[in-house]
């Protein structure tokens, strides 16, 4: 029982953390700002997480585990083009859900530089994932590109993916809010449209109305 009860205290600190992450950022949250929200004394969180870097790392791993999910998906119908649209709503979701991540980069690798490397790492898959994805839309005549133009636009895709929050963050609002999403959503769009036939062109159906309940 007692074993539970840690891992449930635990899983708490965790969530409340991503919470406070997310709205404040990485630079403006204390472990005793978590320790408060959770309702435990600074004491109590140094026997989950000793340090801030620990939780991070931990939340790093959620992180992951979401992120390898949402890449290598089975795609529910590769001939029905709204399964393109859901598979990017389905990133955009991720980058809200873990926003902390994609919005303070810079102070992620300040607090813990060695996460670069798994992340080259997920990257790595998360792409290899996204080129099977634009292998099912070539075949089912959604989308003409050659080889080479593919690989420049799924290079183009990570960067735009991985860094418009920030980009949106210190030329907008600070606070990212849901209707933010919409905005990168179309950049992100106007990169692979090029390539879509007119077929194609209904995996475009874009963000309006779909990031509503995001909080």
């Amino acid at each position: 029982m007692a074993v539970k009860t840690r891992s449930r205290t635990r899983e708490k600190v965790l969530e409340i953390s991503l919470g406070l992450l997310n709205a404040r950022g990485l630079s403006r949250v204390t472990t005793a700002d978590i320790a408060d929200a959770a309702g435990i004394n600074e004491g109590n969180l140094y026997y989950y997480f000793q340090r801030k870097e620990q939780l991070v790392e931990a939340l790093f791993d959620m992180f992951a585990d979401a992120m390898l999910a949402v890449a290598e998906q089975r795609l529910a119908d590769p001939a029905d083009p709204d399964c393109y649209a859901a598979y990017q709503r389905d990133w955009f979701r991720l980058m809200w859900d873990f926003r902390f991540f994609y919005r303070d980069l810079a102070a992620l690798w300040a607090l813990k530089p060695d996460l670069r490397d798994r992340l080259a790492t997920m990257n790595a898959r998360g792409q290899a994932a996204v080129r099977r994805v634009f292998g099912e839309m070539q075949a089912h005549g959604f989308l003409v590109a050659t080889d080479e133009e593919i690989d420049r636009l799924i290079a183009n895709l990570w960067i735009v993916s991985s860094y418009w929050m920030d980009f949106r963050s210190l030329s907008a609002d600070p606070d990212m809010l849901p209707s933010d999403l919409a905005w990168g959503y179309r950049q992100v769009e106007a990169l692979y449209a090029p390539y879509l036939t007119a077929a194609g062109k209904v995996t475009q159906r874009g963000a309006a109305g779909w990031d509503e309940g995001l909080g």
